[in-house]
């Protein structure tokens, strides 16, 4: 009896002992998956913000000039795709660009395996903690809405006349249509919608009553805040108005004909330049990476993320990624800029413009002194 006690009991130690081993094995592999599944899961893909600023054709070349936003992540390359609607090809180019830097790509158009390029496409590739490269999924997209960007695949390319790349402002949603299909301002066809309730007529996107009365013109634009551009909407019975003739003209003759004021959603607004002046000092000589001025506003980190733009440079904006003033340190705002390449000729003297806007910056090259 005591043998058969005995065995009972070392019987459970090794049925116990065994359970503790395969319960060790099973936690080895489980610890294996999630420590490869924490390499993988990583919050970077959702942090890393990049964005397309400018995108441009000149013969067989096309340029693209990226902005990276604020956003943690050890960026390491970019995925370019390229598509013809129908057909894309991607393009890999490394790059290490810090958060709130630009920088531009060049591809040749005859090398792309597509038709007529029509849009554009960028995703980040970044590396996680135990350096391994991840693909991230696409995060912009600037569209074209015709064939006069440029072709790949070895067809004609179009001439020296450069075109950007179009993001369509107009859709159905912001332009209030009920109904029909219109070309927005890309050249795209947008469907508004089916037919109109009971007697209403779809006329010119907006479902009308047959028996519609139109406002004066003039009523129409004031009702709709409308200062310039054409207006159509149910007050005009789906008729379009010119609201800038209504109103005396173009914004810039409406403001006594200066040209800076333009037509932005249909109110004229001045389009210009946060600051500008002369430069005081400009440091290290040949290099131009830092300048001041002694009128700047003395705020620090006021124009963080800026663009600038000076006389002598009559193609390009900067971004700026120092704004700095501490009146212990130096009596005057120090900027400090993000440059692909040195500005050898930037000197004491020369005129400075910042903008709020890259694009209003590029637009109003160049700068005159």
């Amino acid at each position: 009896m005591k043998k058969r006690g005995l065995s009972a009991v070392v019987t459970t130690l090794i049925i116990i002992l065994l359970t503790i081993v395969a319960i060790g094995i099973v936690w080895v592999v489980v610890k294996n998956i999630l420590d490869k599944g924490s390499d993988e899961i990583t919050l970077t893909g959702l942090t890393l913000d990049l964005e397309i600023v400018r995108a441009v054709v000149d013969g067989d070349t096309l340029e693209v000039t990226v902005k990276r936003n604020p956003g943690e992540g050890n960026l390491v390359g970019i995925n370019f795709v390229f598509s013809d609607g129908e057909n894309s090809a991607v393009a890999r180019r490394d790059t290490t660009l810090a958060q709130l830097g630009m920088q531009t790509f060049t591809f040749t158009l005859s090398q792309l395996p597509i038709g007529d390029l029509t849009s554009i496409s960028i995703a980040a590739i970044f590396e996680t903690s135990s350096g391994k490269e991840t693909f991230g999924d696409v995060i912009d997209t600037s569209t074209y809405g015709s064939s006069e960007l440029g072709s790949g695949g070895g067809s004609d390319a179009p001439g020296d006349d450069c075109v950007e790349l179009c993001v369509p402002e107009q859709t159905c949603l912001t332009e209030g249509f009920d109904c029909g299909s219109f070309e927005d301002d890309c050249g795209d066809l947008q469907d508004c919608g089916g037919e109109c309730d009971g007697t209403d007529v779809c006329t010119n996107n907006f479902c009308i009553p047959d028996d519609c009365v139109p406002l004066a013109p003039l009523d129409a634009c004031t009702n709709a805040g409308y200062e310039c551009g054409n207006l159509s909407n149910e007050e005009t019975c789906g008729n379009p108005v010119n609201c800038s003739t209504v109103n005396g003209g173009t914004c810039s003759e409406q403001n006594g004909g200066d040209p800076n004021w333009e037509c932005v959603d249909h109110v004229c607004e001045e389009i210009t330049y946060i600051e500008g002046g002369i430069i005081d000092n400009v440091w290290p000589p040949g290099a131009g990476i830092y300048f001041d001025n002694d009128e700047l506003t003395k705020i620090d980190n006021l124009y963080y993320g800026y663009s600038v733009a000076f006389s002598g440079y009559d193609s390009e904006c900067y971004l700026i990624i120092g704004y700095s003033y501490d009146e212990a340190v130096y009596p005057n705002v120090i900027v400090e800029m993000f440059l692909q390449q040195p500005l050898e000729d930037l000197q004491a003297g020369d005129t400075y413009e910042i903008w709020d806007q890259i694009n209003d910056c590029i637009n109003s090259l160049p700068v005159t002194a």
